[in-house]
């Protein structure tokens, strides 16, 4: 969506990134949706307790996981 912020990442198809979403160095499986307004891989520890895999700072989101809105 419009203003949405993508750096250094992988999306695969069918994933929506919602207005004014940030992802950095992530990979998104299919059909993973980010909400408006809701940063992946900019705060590590964040996405370890959403339960990402974190290695080497990138952040991994399994095929179509809908990222809480309330991180």
């Amino acid at each position: 969506d419009k203003w949405a912020k993508i750096e250094e990442s992988v999306i695969y198809s069918g994933c929506r990134i919602g207005r004014n979403a940030v992802v950095r160095r992530a990979i998104l499986d299919k059909g993973v949706i980010v909400p408006d307004g809701v940063e992946v891989g900019t705060n590590h520890e964040h996405d370890r307790a959403r339960g990402f895999h974190v290695e080497n700072g990138l952040t991994v989101i399994p095929k179509n996981f809908v990222v809480p809105a309330n991180w």
